[in-house]
């Protein structure tokens, strides 16, 4: 019996002891390896790739070769057009991150997030590089960012290597991909590999904007006219069909479309040169965007509502910048030779020789004026005693006179009571009488000297004035 005991005894103890061989040998293997905070040791150092900055302009390849053109209403028409934007840094004037939190997280090799997620600031500091560089030979200013933690907030990682991605407030991460939306301003992503293995690592992280950056510009031709021409409270809206939402691999190299809102709106601001807010697309085609254009005026006439797509734009490529411009062409109704009225679009076989400045009504005659000049110069009378009965002594009151078909084909009106249409003592009258507008014509009525009413009327129709 005592033998037996004797026996279990034993093997208990000799399981006993190894036991602790193994767990002493297991905390021998775990001290050998050597773990980084990466919060409390090395440097993080970002820079921001600033929008076009590796743009190469391949516009046969990539942007139309002639304006998209929409109609309006009243005649109107909407050019549509996009160019790339590039821009250059110097050394000097290298793009910084903007304020805000920064957050940063590490993946094996395997592509699985390890440790915690890093949270911290960025503080942008100068310093003075003496050495001439080219452009500088004078020296110049080094910018430097760097990321700084939070307290509290720490990654702790064996020595290895690592991939590292970093990105900002405009970018939502829900703990396995990160994701963002159209029209998400300042969204910035940055990645780099590094092995860390003691305090004397640095990680340069470039941050890279996931949107492309689209400045919208509406312009017109009344620049300098009168001011009520100019656009007022234009409104517009760009609605995506797929281009809604990305969601990103966990480094960052890939992305797929995800659920989000389609509908980014914006407001013009009024004048002769629009601009509404910056907006920021997800990369894609402009096939996917469809632009409108609602409210407001241009030229003094309602520009109704705008629905088109944006197919002939081309593609939006990520950290690329665009302008994307919209110039509204006012509406002119021509006179056509077979005496008709309408716009240029709808002409037909007619041929334009005139635009109307005043249109024909039940109790008013229509007014056109012609397209060409008439050639040579010439004097409205040859002497004081060839001249109109009617005299304006102040400017005021010749800029209400609308009588210029008068005083060409009334005989009554001019001085010697000679009929100047026809008359060599009224050169300038005789000229505009028979002007040919180079094509046969009917029922159009007869060409005149305009007076200076007429002349105002038609600077305030054709120009804005």
């Amino acid at each position: 019996m005592k033998k037996q005991v004797f026996k279990h005894g034993l093997f208990f103890g000799l399981l006993l002891a190894v036991n602790l061989f193994l767990a002493c040998s297991s905390d021998e293997v775990q001290s050998e390896q050597k773990l980084i905070n990466i919060a409390k040791s090395g440097k993080i150092i970002l820079s921001v790739q600033e929008f076009g900055a590796e743009q190469v302009i391949t516009r046969a390849a990539q942007l139309p070769t002639k304006p998209q053109i929409v109609d309006l209403e009243d005649g109107m028409t909407a050019e549509i057009s996009v160019e790339k934007e590039r821009e250059t840094h110097t050394p000097a004037t290298r793009a910084t991150p903007t304020d805000g939190h920064y957050f940063l997280y590490a993946l094996n090799a395997s592509n699985q997030r390890v440790g915690n997620l890093l949270r911290g600031t960025v503080k942008t500091t100068s310093t003075w590089i003496s050495t001439p560089t080219p452009g500088f030979p004078w020296g110049h200013y080094e910018v430097t960012t760097a990321f700084t933690a939070d307290a509290g907030s720490n990654l702790v990682l064996p020595s290895g290597t690592y991939k590292f991605v970093c990105y900002n407030e405009g970018v939502t991460d829900d703990g396995t991909h990160l994701s963002i939306t159209n029209g998400t301003k300042g969204a910035l992503i940055g990645t780099t590999t590094a092995t860390i293995t003691d305090g004397s690592y640095e990680l340069a992280i470039e941050m890279k904007h996931p949107t492309a950056r689209v400045r919208i510009v509406l312009t017109g031709m009344a620049s300098g006219g009168e001011y009520s021409a100019r656009a007022v409270s234009i409104k517009g809206k760009l609605t995506s069909t797929t281009m809604v939402a990305r969601q990103f691999s966990p480094d960052a190299t890939s992305s797929t479309p995800i659920a989000g809102s389609n509908v980014l709106n914006f407001d013009f601001s009024d004048g002769y040169i629009s601009t509404a807010d910056t907006q920021y697309l997800l990369p894609g085609n402009g096939a996917d965007f469809k632009l409108d254009l609602t409210n407001g005026t241009c030229y003094r006439k309602s520009i109704g509502t705008l629905k088109t797509t944006l197919a002939a734009l081309g593609t939006f490529s990520a950290n690329d910048s665009y302008r994307l411009k919209i110039k509204i062409r006012p509406s002119y109704v021509y006179l056509f030779n077979d005496g008709t009225t309408g716009y240029f679009k709808d002409k037909g076989s007619r041929t334009p020789i005139g635009i109307v400045i005043r249109k024909k009504t039940a109790t008013t005659k229509g007014l056109a004026v012609a397209l060409n000049l008439v050639a040579g110069d010439y004097d409205p009378f040859l002497s004081n005693q060839y001249k109109n009965k009617q005299i304006f002594y102040s400017l005021t009151d010749a800029i209400k006179d609308m009588n210029g078909y008068a005083y060409t084909w009334d005989a009554t009106t001019s001085a010697n009571n000679e009929l100047k249409a026809n008359s060599d003592n009224y050169p300038a009258f005789k000229a505009a009488a028979h002007y040919n507008p180079g094509v046969a014509t009917s029922g159009i009525g007869q060409w005149f000297l305009p007076s200076l009413g007429q002349i105002e009327l038609m600077m305030y129709t054709l120009g804005f004035q």
